[in-house]
């Protein structure tokens, strides 16, 4: 065992162990909220509107804490700012579990994006160190960590409450989990201060908002097939309303298979052509779904959209360990930033322009935005 005290390099198996844990519970922490959502409704009295409002905070919080990321690291470690937004975590789960004041829920929702936020940055950078340091590719297993982590997460907590749980217990077994598997991998997390960077922003450069600008992309169209694909299904496909939530079902389980494959694959395609035909697939996924009469064969496009998905963002990620115009640490910082800001405007975009135009129009428009990864892909020759 490692001692506590120990600096721990970045190819040691540790380093990876924690990293995989982390990013698993980070995407278990995520998915808990998800089945809480009805108690919450029911606990504080409320309107549909005052509770969108509601769900903005934690994007608020996200993309008001992920850009301070890189200077947290950079002056304290990355083990220290793990630690700390973990238990932030779990005060904001708690939080969000008990209490019956809605401000206090707001407040726990802002905290709660802006914990995962810094977590998602944080292990991000620590990934990239392990790749650089191994130079072996271990991004796609990493983000096949979170994906499966979500999956596990919801299925956790709707289990607890189907077996007569308590919302309140439920959650709070998630939480002891989740910061009891943290610190039993705790060794692993780096403690050495990210190279460079104590500024707490530094102007992005060309590079890394192209990789911003593709995440973007990707994070657009995750948000999109999360937030309008049962809709879509349901009204075009004759799909049963019951079963609406297939379509990001299929979406999510390909990105989770696809990512746990991506290691050989991209080893054997490289970066250029893994975000080109990642693109290309995701794309074609897209297109099948308006095409198609079928729901059947609707859902099969979803599933490409994911697998073509899967492995994008983790390769433009990794490829920020490469670029020499601004320290690692505030390079991923900025491009995840620019990136998760897709998940937050793609369900806004193709609702506005459904309102105007159509749901089809809006998919349409998606595909060709995903067609987009193909020509961005020709900067990223290896």
């Amino acid at each position: 065992m490692i001692a506590a005290n120990q600096v721990v390099d970045a190819a040691s198996p540790a380093a990876t162990r924690a990293a995989r844990v982390g990013f698993f519970m980070a995407g278990f922490g995520l998915a808990i909220w998800a089945p809480l959502v009805p108690y919450v409704r029911a606990r504080i009295e409320m309107s549909d509107a005052v509770f969108g409002t509601l769900l903005l905070c934690i994007g608020l919080g996200s993309l008001t804490w992920m850009p301070l990321s890189g200077l947290l690291v950079a002056r304290r470690g990355i083990r220290p700012v793990i630690l700390f937004s973990v238990a932030l975590l779990a005060l904001s789960l708690t939080g969000m579990a008990l209490t019956e004041s809605l401000w206090i829920l707001a407040l726990a929702l802002f905290c709660f994006g802006g914990s995962l936020g810094v977590i998602d940055v944080v292990f991000n950078i620590q990934g990239v160190m392990i790749e650089r340091d191994t130079g072996k590719r271990h991004m796609s297993n990493f983000h096949g960590m979170f994906s499966l982590g979500s999956i596990c997460g919801a299925l956790a907590l709707t289990v607890a409450l189907t077996l007569g749980l308590p919302p309140a217990v439920g959650t709070l077994l998630m939480v002891a989990l989740i910061v009891l598997a943290n610190l039993a991998v705790s060794s692993g997390f780096l403690r050495d201060r990210a190279p460079a960077g104590g500024v707490a922003f530094v102007r992005p450069s060309a590079a890394v908002l192209l990789v911003g600008g593709l995440c973007f992309i990707v994070y657009l169209a995750e948000g999109a097939v999360l937030d309008w694909s049962a809709l879509y299904l349901t009204e075009t496909k004759a799909l049963e309303t019951a079963k609406g939530g297939l379509g990001y079902a299929s979406f999510a389980l390909m990105v989770t298979v696809g990512r746990f494959a991506g290691g050989p694959v991209v080893n054997a395609l490289g970066t250029a052509r893994t975000i080109a035909y990642g693109g290309l697939l995701a794309a074609v996924g897209i297109a099948l779904t308006l095409i198609t009469a079928h729901w059947g064969w609707a859902l099969l496009g979803y599933g490409l959209c994911g697998m073509g998905c899967a492995n994008v963002s983790p390769v433009l990620i990794s490829s920020l360990s490469r670029q020499q115009q601004m320290p690692v640490n505030q390079a991923i910082t900025a491009a995840t930033t620019i990136g998760f800001a897709g998940v937050l405007a793609g369900p806004a975009l193709i609702g506005l322009i459904a309102h105007f135009a159509s749901l089809t129009l809006a998919f349409a428009l998606l595909a060709v935005l995903l067609m987009g990864l193909v020509l961005g892909s020709r900067r990223f020759s290896e």
